[in-house]
């Protein structure tokens, strides 16, 4: 395997080796011809010279596809047009032939193997003299080198596919790394604009209402500027992963670590957001890690664009090989406005990784979003948060800062 692999690196080796060794066979094998053929010359030092020019053309088949298919069927033509027997040297043309329709244009191998089936026929009727055996001479001369220059096309084409193929291949993945990545933008700036929105409109509530309410004002604006701050640093980290910029070193990745911050921060006097935790934390991979806090912030943005509630629970539930995931809140309820995107953005977050996600609305009032991640390779025997002992409770950090 190593030897293939550096003669796939250097094409002309692999070219030289591999005329060296149709030389040896067709050399090789054009001696016994000499029996079977009595009325022909024998082999000499001219002809083995004629035989090794031929193989010295196959160097450079792929370099100089044409002057190789023009060298190789000037030694055939000059080995029979001298007297020596026919024999294997055919292979010299059909290999140059086999070569030109693989590396070259379907124009060029198509014209050039007509004027080689053309003048071959000429040269053999001539060399001959036997008119009976032209319309022979041409369906053998035509089946010779047409056989090749099939096999050279097809070769051709399906290489032609391969790379296209391998094209598309690449565009559909740029393409959705596109498409992920505005995805994470809409739920970085969709969550923090939810949240600045809130605030300001308590900032503004608490002005017109009560002047002399400054602390509290100062209060909702501190939250708003942390939270914008906070979204700004987010998208930072969230770019960096596609343009391959250093993120803030002060900014960790996303993630179910980040969760309290994230209640903390959508946490106000409108709406008391509670965070429990269910048995122990487990580490999960990354791509887990980033799609249990996506969920969670997308479902929390919901409750706040649209449930007019005044609690939300999220709860987090560690099983063996998967976490649940769950935020309900005691909004409006009702079924989903249409138009929105963002339950499809969570549900296929879920399902790219082998997941599942519930959304709807709750017997007594209220929305709840359910979602399943796993993150290992047995199943989880049971997962459901009830089963599972409350480890911490983070109660709702009063103002928005956490």
């Amino acid at each position: 395997m190593p030897l293939l692999h550096r003669l796939t690196a250097r094409p002309q080796r692999a070219d030289a080796l591999f005329a060296l060794v149709v030389g040896v066979l067709v050399i090789g094998c054009s001696f016994p011809t000499q029996s079977e053929q009595p009325d022909r010359l024998r082999l000499d030092t001219a002809a083995l010279a004629l035989l090794a020019l031929g193989a010295l053309a196959l160097v450079v088949r792929r370099r100089w596809a044409v002057l190789a298919c023009a060298t190789t069927f000037a030694v055939v033509a000059v080995f029979i047009g001298a007297g020596y027997p026919y024999g294997p040297l055919f292979l010299y043309v059909m290999i140059t032939v086999y070569s030109l329709a693989a590396w070259r244009s379907t124009r060029w191998s198509v014209s050039v193997t007509a004027v080689l089936v053309a003048l071959y026929v000429w040269l053999s009727a001539w060399v001959e003299k036997e008119p009976d055996g032209v319309l022979f001479n041409m369906a053998t001369t035509t089946f010779w080198l047409a056989t090749p220059l099939v096999a050279g096309i097809a070769v051709r084409m399906r290489r032609l596919a391969l790379e296209q193929s391998a094209i598309e291949e690449r565009r559909r993945h740029a393409y959705e790394e596109r498409l992920r990545m505005a995805q994470e933008v809409h739920d970085v700036v969709g969550h923090s604009l939810a949240v600045i929105s809130m605030n300001a409109g308590a900032a503004l509530h608490v002005l017109s209402r009560r002047p002399d309410t400054a602390p509290q004002v100062e209060e909702s604006l501190r939250a708003i500027r942390q939270t914008s701050t906070a979204a700004l640093d987010e998208l930072r980290v969230t770019l960096s992963a596609f343009t391959g910029a250093c993120p803030a070193p002060d900014r960790p990745a996303a993630g179910l670590g980040l969760l309290p911050e994230l209640v903390a921060a959508t946490t106000s006097e409108r709406l008391a957001v509670r965070l429990t935790v269910h048995g122990p934390t487990r580490p999960v991979r990354h791509a887990v890690d980033l799609a249990g806090y996506r969920i969670v912030q997308e479902a929390l943005t919901n409750v706040l664009r649209h449930a007019a509630a005044r609690q939300a629970t999220v709860e987090v539930a560690y099983g063996p090989h998967r976490v649940a995931l769950t935020v309900a809140d005691d909004g409006r309820g009702g079924a989903p406005q249409p138009g929105g995107s963002g339950l499809d953005s969570m549900r296929e977050r879920a399902r790219a990784l082998h997941g599942v996600l519930d959304a709807g609305p709750l017997p007594g009032g209220g929305f709840r979003v359910h979602a399943v991640l796993p993150y290992g390779d047995a199943p989880d025997p049971d997962p459901q948060p009830a089963t599972l002992r409350p480890r911490e409770v983070l109660d709702p950090v009063p103002g928005g800062v956490a």
